[in-house]
């Protein structure tokens, strides 16, 4: 009997634990939601109810994108609905699922491309803005010249607008296709340093900030450029390259010739202009070829002199020049060391530079001239003065011998005294004066030590 009761006992227990199973079971599947799992090529958005709450979203932005630019829209991504059953709390909120959609969702529309050379560069919303951008980019070459006047305006490059789908991305305003279309792609260019050149010189050559030029060079110094050393030049390089052919009529002047005669009346080295050049005018009519704005090339149509030209007559020289007559540069009048330089000294003025010579060194004549004082003046001691009749005079002094007169006649580079310490000197040395219609004049301008 026992027995009996404990196996009624364990069915019943067996029973029990069935049904537990069977309702945790049951009530799992009655609190979930049967639900969809949206991916769009490849890529997971969220989780939704129900199908139509997608297609209805998307209708939404095609309608959208429709409106703003009157054309149909199109979708080509994959949608894959995958079966899930989920908790209430697992499904995306219509707002989340909203962005996530926009952010993955591709819409495509009729566009129309500007293709440039077989490429497609820019795409508008219509055939009207494409040319109207190409119209703009025309017009900007022209500037001031006279429309009228354009016999032909036209792209160096193969131009044409095609319809194309394409991803809503890509499409641009009129404003933002003209202003890429202008500006173009930066072209990195090579420019040799020449004598002369400064960063700030060759910025401003091609219309650069100095910036641009070192990022373009980040291992060199661009304060510290060499003559014929290479740098990276970052140049924008237009899409388009706009010709335009213009017929213009002009003036212009015709410059002068200078022709040279020679005559035996001037010494050599002299010149005097004889006859006055006068510029020419005439009247152009030409074809100027010009690329983005610039003149590439003029040929001349028609031309029809106005006022002749009168070249200008120049006498040369023939005549052999005196050797005491002047050349006009001056040569260094002895040799030695610079001791004193021209200007103040001990509170007053030195009007000449002190050249240090041991006593007899030979003094030569800085040019040619006349002698107009051969001896002793106070502070000089024994002074020599050249007047070279050209406005200049030499003096040349505490010298300690002379070997020239008053009236003598020099030659550049002839001697004319030795060097000594006569009057108020110190030491064995010349000093040098210069004086330009009577006024000192600092003699290392003309001469070097």
């Amino acid at each position: 009997m026992n027995q009996i009761k404990k196996v009624l006992k364990r069915k019943y227990l067996l029973h029990c634990l069935v049904f537990l199973v069977t309702f945790i079971t049951c009530s799992g599947i009655y609190f979930s939601t049967l639900s969809y799992e949206v991916n769009i090529d490849g890529k997971d958005i969220g989780i939704v109810k129900n199908k139509k709450d997608v297609y209805r979203l998307i209708e939404e932005k095609k309608r959208e994108i429709k409106k703003e630019f009157e054309k149909d829209v199109t979708i080509s991504q994959k949608i894959t609905f995958n079966r899930v059953r989920v908790g209430e709390d697992k499904i995306t909120q219509i707002d989340r699922f909203k962005q996530n959609l926009n952010k993955v969702i591709d819409l495509s529309i009729k566009a129309y491309s500007i293709n440039i050379n077989g490429k497609d560069i820019v795409y508008l919303k219509d055939k009207e803005s494409a040319q109207k951008v190409l119209d703009n980019i025309k017009n900007y070459n022209i500037k001031s010249t006279d429309i009228n006047k354009i016999k032909e305006i036209k792209f160096l490059e193969k131009v044409s607008v095609e319809e194309k789908e394409i991803s809503i991305s890509k499409l641009k305003s009129e404003k933002l296709a003209y202003e890429y279309l202008l500006n173009g792609t930066n072209d990195m260019q090579k420019y040799i340093v020449k004598s002369g050149d400064t960063v700030w010189d060759i910025a401003k050559k091609y219309d650069l900030k100095m910036d641009d030029i070192q990022k373009a060079n980040p291992d060199i110094n661009i304060n510290k450029l060499k003559i014929n050393q290479e740098i990276n030049i970052t140049v924008p390089k237009s899409y388009l390259n706009v010709k335009i052919v213009e017929l213009a009529s002009y003036e212009e002047t015709i410059p002068y010739e200078t022709v040279y005669e020679e005559t035996n009346a001037l010494y050599k080295g002299e010149k005097k202009v004889k006859l006055e050049g006068i510029e020419g005018k005439r009247k152009v009519e030409a074809e100027i070829v010009k690329i983005n704005g610039v003149v590439s090339s003029k040929n001349i149509l028609k031309e029809e002199i106005l006022s002749q030209v009168q070249d200008k007559v120049v006498l040369k020289g023939t005549k052999k020049r005196p050797s005491y007559m002047a050349y006009g540069v001056f040569s260094n009048p002895t040799r030695g060391k610079l001791t004193s330089r021209f200007g103040k000294r001990w509170g007053r003025i030195h009007t000449g530079i002190d050249i240090a010579a041991p006593k007899g060194t030979i003094i030569k004549a800085a040019d040619g001239g006349t002698v107009t004082f051969s001896g002793t003046q106070s502070g000089y001691g024994k002074l020599v003065i050249i007047d070279h009749g050209n406005g200049y005079k030499t003096y040349y002094a505490h010298c300690s011998k002379l070997l020239v007169k008053k009236g003598d006649k020099v030659a550049k580079g002839q001697s004319i005294a030795k060097v000594g310490s006569t009057g108020r000197s110190t030491g064995n040395h010349l000093h040098f004066e210069v004086r330009k219609k009577g006024t000192p004049v600092n003699p290392l301008t003309y001469v070097k030590y």
